[in-house]
């Protein structure tokens, strides 16, 4: 710088505060030159996914209906199913943008748009309320709740094409449920108001018993042979069971909602959801084999099972049997997409599928559900295998970002078919044409799911914020006011069981032997009351008059259920089980079944509780339970309850108060009392000073079995009533036979002294299951149309397992019918009755015995029935006849007064010891395809008679094949089936037959 300017600067103004400090600060406002305005890398691997979606997943949405179609070009229908894994991918998309610091707004547009289809789904549905209501009491696909609609309005389809539709799909009400849960566990608002809630809660009143409901499966098609016909899905039975389990105690409104947004579940429902999934799995059904919607049943998003054996299992399966080249298959046989496939029909011909055997479509998508499920349970090595195997799947298309889509599935070239056959994935297969039809929403949005889960912009609790993923141990506990299941604890629980005494007379007689128990007035405040009450205080849970929903159906409680302690209109209620329920189903009448019953549902509970608290068990103990030459087993099994352990569980017997506090309480908060009316009274002491207790504890009743009821049909109405009016029990035969005629002449309700005939055959009924008498039992059973609370599920468990059963006998004016599906309780009652003789009433209910028995007998030993197809219970009840024939002519029972006695079962129950013998001789088997007879003389030659002491006796055959396959004849009457011995010698017992002296209750007289 130069002298001159130098001078010139140094006299110039000197530099004011503000011009100072802007120089200082000069460096830091000047913007760097170099700056590097590109996004960060998540950012951008993020936009990329938002772009994909808005592409292949926004913009195919209604923007009336929120549904989705399945092609991204049909502008006709939305389907449920495509539409809820729409939303899940947007919401998992919007889960990735919250967290960023700046989301600009697109975390809530993808939110809103999830929102905007789960209400849309909503909405669809609550128009068929009417079905949804109809479908409680009748399991049939006519009231099913439709799985597609009408893309623009929401309306319900009205092409022929629908009317055959596969709409009956539990598993699609149930995914619905189980992504409500999880959106809103999340933070995510969907349900708005109470009349909302009211339907949610009969949507699970619709998927609880799904054990028993046949449906289409999630390809609408129904069994694989697609003649539609519905079948028991494993994939339907696994997403309820995930669907229940995650919405038990859950609030619809989140963590600010009220008691009266809670969603309640009948946890024995759950329960036979369960165990009649694991039954079935590793198969999908009757007629398939596998199926690869177990993937996403047993993986991502239900995660139906937690047992790695049977998960691996389930997996190991559907990639052996259903995966090629280009993806997996369906299912075998499958004739989807395929070019054989005839698309102007929906169904099949008979014997169709076999042309499709080979050359099934293969759809990368469940590639993509293997992957992702790997990633969320942290096998990465695995997830990645199945990421590349998708990658070489995608097909190219430049108008997508990214360059790439998932066709819905590759088929097999028409030309290369034979070639395809004779060497399975030796060909090239070619893409499905999206461009023909639009590219498939389903499986593109598991691939952006994917995506976001691989490149670790989600986590795994973002999509599973419940984390069904972890097994229930592992899951955060959370304090929740209602009953929830709260998983899997350290050892089977420790069964709490409280002794109510009906009478202060029983309870000092117990108390001489050292057992206390409570009576009713004693417990106060604590009310017991049965489980009938508090089924009609659950049958305003859900219930709303402008949806006309009628609320929970009348379905009883199991033993799960009453292991609860009810809060309910201020008070606490403990419910007894239906087991010592006094107007229920004959067989707990007998002690020594009421004594199996009771061990067994101890065993039960401690198996299956799965919920916070331990199980509190109410005993009822009534004189004619107690009383009796069954009193000693009864104090055995209180002495087992009072030691603290019972067939190896653990017990705690205490008072009811002390109880309480360890026990699993459920609050009701959605009755009002003022709303319900009672038919049924809580149980309170008994003051009668009844004349049973020691008649009983001399001799069984008097049972006049010379009475004939063709004899009393030749009577007046007159003579009837004064048959009917002198109410004698000393002829009890005759007595039930007049009340029926004159009901049969007249009309159930028919007044004889202030009780109607129904009210007074009631009462000769309660008296029989008093005095022990079997025969007049069943008929007055039989009469008044009574039946098991647990037929349904017995025949289910059947059924699963492959069996058929065949119920009535061929005679006169009935048939047999052969049950191949689950059917529901009213009707499998109206069809026993209508397949046996009119005549003999018992008959009917005498089956509804061996089907419990068959069941339980199955459930306790798989193989006791292989190599039977059909279960035939009239050719059951004739072996059980024919044994008691055969017992009676040869004297083998040395027991006095079998034939009019009840004589003592020797160690509580079990087989008595004079019948070893016949274990021995008639322990059979019979094949499938082929009875093997064996004549009289064959049998007598076989067997040899063999002392081994002078006071025992036994036979063994000579023939060792004959130990196993013997089907012999006694007396000239052919034994056509061995099965009822079997049940009878091989079984721990169950009702009729515990011990010998069912035999004489067996045989229909």
């Amino acid at each position: 710088m130069s002298g001159p300017a130098l001078l010139k600067r140094r006299s110039a103004k000197p530099l004011t505060s503000n011009l100072r400090l802007r120089r200082l600060t000069q460096a830091y406002l000047q913007p760097v030159e170099e700056v590097d305005n590109k996004p960060s890398k998540t950012l951008s691997r993020i936009d990329l996914i938002y772009d994909l979606t808005q592409e292949l997943i926004v913009q195919c949405q209604s923007v009336t209906s929120g549904l989705f179609p399945r092609y991204s070009k049909d502008q006709d229908v939305g389907y449920v199913k495509d539409s809820i894994y729409c939303a899940m991918a947007c919401w998992a998309c919007s889960v990735a943008y919250k967290r960023l610091d700046d989301d600009r707004g697109r975390q809530t547009e993808l939110r809103q748009t999830a929102v905007k289809t789960m209400r849309g789904i909503l909405f669809c549905w609550m128009q068929q309320s009417q079905h949804l209501d109809s479908f409680k009491s009748q399991n049939s696909s006519e009231f099913a709740l439709h799985a597609r609609f009408d893309l623009s309005s929401g309306m319900c389809l009205t092409t022929p094409n629908d009317i055959h539709y596969g709409h009956l799909q539990m598993d699609l009400a149930a995914l619905y449920l189980l992504t409500l849960v999880q959106m809103i566990s999340a933070g995510v608002k969907v349900i708005y108001t109470h009349h909302e809630v009211n339907f949610i809660q009969n949507l699970v009143f619709y998927i609880e018993r799904t054990y028993r409901t046949p449906d289409f499966g999630m390809w609408e098609r129904g069994t694989r042979y697609n003649n539609g016909k519905p079948e028991l899905h494993a994939s339907s039975l696994g997403m309820v069971k995930a669907a229940l389990e995650a919405i038990n105690g859950f609030n619809l409104y989140g963590s600010t909602g009220t008691s009266a947004s809670v969603i309640y579940v009948d946890i024995d429902g759950h329960n036979r959801n369960r165990t009649t999934f694991e039954t079935i799995l590793p198969r999908e059904s009757n007629s398939k084999n596998t199926d690869a919607s177990l993937l996403l049943t047993v993986g991502w998003p239900a995660f139906a099972t937690h047992d790695e054996v049977l998960f691996e299992k389930t997996l190991r399966k559907c990639v052996r049997r259903l995966e090629g080249r280009f993806g997996l298959r369906r299912f075998l046989r499958d004739g989807y997409r395929t070019e054989l496939e005839d698309n102007s029909r929906s169904l099949y011909e008979e014997h169709e599928t076999a042309k499709f055997d080979g050359i099934e479509s293969q759809f990368p998508i469940f590639l993509a559900c293997i992957s992702l499920t790997a990633y969320i349970r942290g096998n990465q090595e695995y997830g990645e295998i199945y990421f590349k195997k998708l990658q070489k799947t995608l097909v190219a298309d430049e108008m997508v970002p990214g360059g790439f889509v998932v066709p819905e599935c590759y088929c097999v070239d028409e030309f290369l078919m034979d070639r395809e056959k004779l060497n399975p994935n030796s060909t090239e297969l070619y893409a499905q044409n999206h461009q023909e039809f639009g590219h498939h929403l389903w499986s593109n949005a598991i691939y952006i799911i994917l995506l976001l889960k691989r490149e670790g912009l989600i986590h795994s609790g973002d999509i599973d914020p419940i984390n069904r993923h972890l097994p229930a141990s592992q899951r955060p506990k959370m304090f929740n006011r209602h009953s929830a299941f709260q998983g899997s604890m350290e050892g089977d629980p420790v069964v709490q069981v409280a002794l109510i005494s009906e009478s202060s007379r029983l309870q000092m007689m117990l108390s001489t032997y050292g057992i206390t128990t409570q009576t009713p007035h004693e417990v106060e405040p604590v009310q017991i009351w049965p489980s009938w009450r508090m089924v009609k205080v659950f049958e305003c849970l859900g219930r709303d008059k402008k949806m006309e929903l009628s609320g929970r159906p009348p379905r009883p409680f199991g033993p799960l259920s009453t292991s609860k302690v009810f809060r309910v209109f201020g008070d606490t209620v403990l419910c007894y089980p239906l087991l010592f329920e006094v107007k229920d189903f004959y067989v707990s009448s007998d002690p020594a079944v009421l004594i199996d019953d009771i061990k067994r549902d101890i065993e039960f509970v401690s198996r299956r509780w799965k919920l916070a608290g331990r199980p509190t068990m109410c005993v009822v103990l009534r004189e004619e339970n107690v009383a009796g030459e069954y009193f000693d087993h009864i104090l055995d099994l209180l002495v087992q309850l009072k030691n603290g352990h019972v067939n190896g569980v653990r017990v705690r017997l205490g008072r009811v108060h002390q109880l309480l506090n360890s026990s699993c309480i459920e609050h009701i908060d959605f009755a009002n009392s003022d709303d319900l009316e009672f038919d049924i009274d809580i149980l309170e002491e008994s003051h009668e000073n009844s004349q049973l207790f020691s008649r009983l504890s001399l001799k069984e009743g008097i049972d006049d079995d010379m009475s004939n009821e063709k004899d009393v049909l030749d009577k007046t109405d007159h003579e009837l009533y004064q048959i009917i009016e002198r109410d004698d029990m000393e002829r009890p035969r005759l007595l039930a036979f007049s009340i029926w005629i004159l009901w049969a002449r007249t009309n159930p309700d028919l007044l004889v002294h202030n009780l109607t005939l129904r009210e007074r055959l009631e009462k000769v009924y309660r008296r029989a299951c008093q005095l022990r008498l079997w025969w007049l039992v069943r008929y007055c059973a039989g009469r008044l149309h009574k039946s098991m609370n647990s037929l349904a599920p017995a025949i289910t468990n059947m059924l699963v397992r492959g069996k058929q059963i065949t119920i009535g006998i061929r005679s006169k004016g009935t048939r047999e019918e052969i049950i191949t599906r689950p059917i529901a309780p009213n009707d499998l009652n109206a069809l026993l009755f209508e397949c046996c003789p009119p005549d003999e009433p018992q008959i009917a209910v005498f089956h509804q015995e061996l089907i419990i028995a068959c069941s339980d007998l199955m459930s306790h030993n798989s193989e006791a029935f292989d190599g039977v197809l059909t279960i035939r219970l009239g050719w059951l009840s004739d072996a059980i006849n024919m044994l008691l024939q055969y017992v009676r002519a040869t004297g083998a029972l040395k027991i006095p007064g079998l034939v009019g006695g009840t004589p003592p079962t020797p160690g509580t129950t079990g087989i008595p010891k004079e019948l070893e013998f016949i274990r021995k001789l008639v322990k059979t088997k019979y094949r499938r395809d082929k009875m093997i007879e064996v004549e009289n003389t064959a049998w007598n030659r076989k067997a040899t008679k063999t002392s081994s002491s002078p006071s025992s006796e036994k036979f063994e055959c000579a023939d060792e094949r004959s130990k196993s396959t013997a089907v012999g004849k006694f007396e000239g009457c052919e034994l056509s089936n061995a099965i009822g011995f079997f049940l009878l010698f091989s079984f721990p017992p169950t009702p009729p037959f515990s011990n010998c002296s069912k035999i004489h209750a067996i045989l229909i007289q």
